[in-house]
Formats: C-alpha cells, sequence, structure tokens
C-alpha cells in the first residue's frame, strides 16, 4: 500500500455523507471532478475499491470504505478540537455546531436563547436545522439532535442525555371568548403523524365532540400559528403557548389526561472533547424545558 494524502479523508467523508459527486463538491466548496479524482487517488494509494454506484446513481460505500471511515471520523473530530483549542481565547469556545430539531423547538426555544449563548461565547457560531426528519449524526448532518422521545437507534456511536419533559395543553387563540372554546373545532394531525401522542389525543378528542377542524397539520409549529389565526384549538406544549400573547390556554374539559413528551439530546461519541460542543450541551440543559 502506498502513502496516502491525510486531506484525501474529508473527500471519503463528503462523498459518503452526499452520496452524489455534485453535493460532495458543493460541501467541500470544489468541483464534481476535484471529488472523483481525491477518490480515485485515494482508492489507489489505499489499493482498494471505496464506493460503488447504485441503480439510483448514488455512491454506497464499500465494506473496506466502511471499516476506513470509523478511522476517518475520529482524525476528522480530532482536527476539529485541535482547531479549537488553537482558536481558543478569553472569548471561550470557538467553531461551529450544527443543531437539527422540530421546527417548533427550533424556532420557540432556542432562537431566543440564543443571546445567552453569544454573551458566552462570541467566538461561537451556531447552524439551526429545523426539520421534522431524524437527521443522521453518523453522517456529520448535524453535530447535536434535540428530539422528542428516547432515541430507539444510534446505536454505540451515538450519547443521549434527557433534558426534559414538554407537557401539553389545549389552547385556542387570544381573542376569542372563553365562553366560544367548548364550541372551538380540533386541529388534528395528518394519517402520517398519528402515532404522536399529542395527535392521538387530537384525533380522540375530535371524534368523541363531533369537533374536527377542516385543516389537518404534520408538526407543532403549523398547528400553533392555525390557532393563533382563529381556525381551531390544538394541543402544544406549555413551555412555549404560555409565552405567546396570541394564545390562551382552554380550559380543561373530562377527564383525558394532556400529554407529555420527553426532551432527548442526542450527540456523537467522536465529537465529546469537543470545546464547542460541550458550550453547546451546556446551554442546551439550561434552558427551560419543562
Amino acid at each position: 500500500m502506498q502513502g496516502h494524502d491525510w486531506n484525501d479523508l474529508k473527500y471519503l467523508l463528503a462523498l459518503h455523507r452526499e452520496g452524489k459527486l455534485t453535493q460532495a463538491g458543493r460541501t467541500l466548496g470544489v468541483s464534481e471532478t476535484t471529488v472523483a479524482r481525491r477518490i480515485k487517488t485515494l482508492e489507489q494509494s489505499l489499493g482498494t475499491t471505496l464506493f460503488l454506484r447504485s441503480a439510483s446513481g448514488r455512491y454506497e460505500p464499500t465494506d473496506a470504505a466502511l471499516h476506513i471511515l470509523t478511522h476517518a471520523e475520529t482524525i476528522e473530530a480530532s482536527n476539529a478540537a485541535l482547531r479549537e483549542v488553537s482558536g481558543e481565547s478569553a472569548n471561550g469556545a470557538s467553531g461551529s455546531v450544527r443543531i437539527s430539531s422540530v421546527p417548533i423547538i427550533v424556532n420557540r426555544l432556542l432562537v431566543p436563547g440564543l443571546a445567552a449563548l453569544e454573551r458566552l461565547h462570541p467566538s461561537l457560531t451556531v447552524e439551526l436545522v429545523p426539520t421534522s426528519f431524524n437527521l443522521d449524526l453518523s453522517k456529520r448532518e448535524a453535530d447535536l439532535a434535540v428530539r422528542f422521545a428516547r432515541p430507539s437507534e444510534g446505536g454505540l456511536r451515538t450519547k443521549a442525555q434527557k433534558l426534559g419533559e414538554l407537557s401539553f395543553a389545549a389552547y385556542a387563540a387570544s381573542f376569542i371568548s372563553p365562553d366560544q372554546h367548548a364550541e372551538l373545532r380540533w386541529i388534528t394531525y395528518d394519517e402520517a403523524h398519528l402515532d404522536l401522542p399529542q395527535a392521538r389525543w387530537l384525533e380522540s378528542a375530535a371524534k368523541s365532540s363531533g369537533l374536527r377542524a377542516n385543516l389537518k397539520v404534520v408538526d407543532a409549529e403549523t398547528g400553533m400559528q392555525a390557532v393563533a389565526e382563529g381556525i381551531g384549538k390544538a394541543l402544544l406544549p406549555r413551555a412555549i403557548a404560555a409565552g405567546d400573547a396570541r394564545l390562551r390556554e382552554v380550559e380543561q374539559e373530562g377527564d383525558a389526561k394532556y400529554p407529555t413528551r420527553e426532551v432527548w439530546l442526542l450527540s456523537h461519541v467522536d465529537q465529546t472533547s469537543r470545546l464547542s460542543i460541550k458550550a453547546v450541551k451546556a446551554w442546551l440543559s439550561s434552558l427551560d424545558w419543562v
């Protein structure tokens, strides 16, 4: 096996994470031709094939590549930690941390709390990714993920920390009189999201009362906006809705208990030594998740 350039490993990681030469090149700021050339050079130096192109056009890693990727991720994390140590100053942690979570958490909890993080670490950059999909930490689609419910996958490469629990309650628009709350229709979720606790509760309430709004949503952020517009009432996280002047909590009817959702923080085990990751995890833990 010939000697090889360790810089080629970042091309290996990018193509693995993106799956296509064009996207990998865009991530690295180079052309797809450059990515293909560097991958070919790495394959020649290692004496093995690293990717096979699937029928869909994606580049899938071979067994040899998967073995090398584990070491490449460790080197990547070590380099990031070294850069942060060399750039550390009286201004605290530096570098960039990418966080993914559902839109309502990103927009209503993380964004309002960023000022406190910036005061502590003015040289730290945070990238927020509002998405209802679970991004792959092993592919570095995100450095940290804040998710509802205990994670059921990720294995030994993922660390999980419970941040707290969000309690839900029924809310209506503040301009609607409480006398009218009982006649308001329930905003429910679409069929693809009926596995969510709040979606099941709303579906049951809509069926038993016969009050179903002509709107179905896929996430709490959309539901919150619909409630504020007076379209109907829905379950929303108290920690978020209670501070919104557009909303008013509806007095609970009947004995059905409102659901709660656990909030978990996921990180990759190779990232634990990064000062920026430690700083952001401490900030996330300090937020009010009740």
